[in-house]
Parts: structure tokens; C-alpha cells; sequence
């Protein structure tokens, strides 16, 4: 007989991982040259693309560069902290990049963080992007990691510079 699990929030699947890096560009090329991972996605990630954006809950303001491909069913994502206050910032200077955080679809991530936050998991980050779009760094330290629930929006490659050109 199968168990249930207690959890009140439940991940059916992994749609991300994510990596804090110095010099975007110089690894998209890298993943490129050496794994064949690509083509890559390339965005400028700030306002007004991202808006409403949250840094230990306070209302802030940062930008970022972030590149995206299809790894089989999974994206991966890197991410160059560029300017301003964020959690990919601190990460960068804590621990000089790497594995920064790991990505589940939910159409309620609004509702997802809020009840992490009552278990005891707050929010690091958040922001909305897009038409409907918004995500929320959760922090899991007994996971050993970052979750990150996210409702995507539909519009989410606009403005996109590919890598390899087409």
C-alpha cells in the first residue's frame, strides 16, 4: 500500500536548475563547446520585465543577466548577478557561484509560498514577471537547498538574444 506524504506542498516535478555565475556569456559558451547544451535564451533580467520585486521582503531593485536551455525535460538556467541587492548576489560573493537553486511549476506559487512561510520556510526573493508570471526563492535549509515555486507567464521569451545565432 503506498504512504501518503504529510507535506502540505507537493512538487510533481523538477522543471529547473539554476547556476549563479561571474561571466554568463563565457559559460553559455562554455556548456555550448564542451556539453553541446543549447541554444541558449539570453534576457536582461530587470525592471520592467521583472517588477514587484522583493528582497527579504522589502520592496528592491537589481538586475541580472540570465541565460535558459532545454536539458531534456529539464531547463537550466544560469544567472550573473549584474547590479543591485539580490540573493544571486550574496551567492556569488558567499560561495563564488554554483548550484544556486532548483525549480517546480505551480499555478498557486503565490499560495505555495505562503504556506512554506507558515512551516517555517520564508521567502528570500520574489517578483512577477510577464502578464502572470511570478516566483519565490524559498528558504529550505533542512532540504539544503533553494526552492523555487514559480507560476509562469505566457509571454516569457520576448526580447530573447539566441545563442548560437540562428
Amino acid at each position: 500500500m503506498a504512504q501518503t506524504s504529510p507535506a502540505k506542498v507537493k512538487v510533481t516535478g523538477l522543471t529547473q536548475v539554476a547556476i549563479v555565475v561571474e561571466d554568463l556569456q563565457s559559460v553559455v559558451k562554455n556548456y555550448w563547446n564542451i556539453l553541446g547544451i543549447g541554444p541558449w535564451e539570453i534576457y536582461d533580467w530587470e525592471a520592467p520585465r521583472v517588477y514587484d520585486r522583493k528582497y527579504h521582503g522589502k520592496p528592491s531593485w537589481a538586475r541580472e543577466k540570465v541565460a535558459l536551455a532545454q536539458v531534456g525535460g529539464v531547463e537550466l538556467e544560469l544567472v550573473q548577478p549584474v547590479e543591485g541587492d539580490s540573493i544571486y548576489q550574496d551567492f556569488l560573493i558567499e560561495k563564488g557561484g554554483g548550484l544556486h537553486h532548483l525549480q517546480f511549476k505551480d499555478e498557486d506559487a503565490d499560495g505555495t509560498a505562503e504556506i512554506l512561510a507558515k512551516e517555517g520556510f520564508p521567502c528570500l526573493q520574489s517578483g512577477r514577471f510577464g502578464d502572470k508570471g511570478a516566483y519565490y526563492y524559498i528558504d529550505t535549509k533542512p532540504l539544503r537547498a533553494i526552492w523555487e515555486p514559480i507560476r509562469e507567464a505566457s509571454d516569457k521569451s520576448v526580447g530573447a538574444i539566441r545563442y548560437p545565432a540562428d
